[in-house]
């Protein structure tokens, strides 16, 4: 069963790939830009959800 605390969890896990991912792409390029707003709204739906949780 997933609860909110694994969610969290996977969240993080996630955005450690996104960025060793964000440090392989150029700056400039169309898939870093998304990948960084992909990124942040993770962080902020992550960060939501275990904040609620608690």
């Amino acid at each position: 069963m997933i609860t909110y605390h694994g969610l969290g969890y996977y969240g993080l896990f996630a955005a450690l790939g996104a960025l060793i991912l964000l440090t392989l792409l150029p700056t400039g390029s169309r898939a870093h830009r998304l990948l960084t707003r992909a990124l942040l709204a993770a962080l902020v739906i992550t960060a939501a959800i275990v904040g609620l949780s608690y």
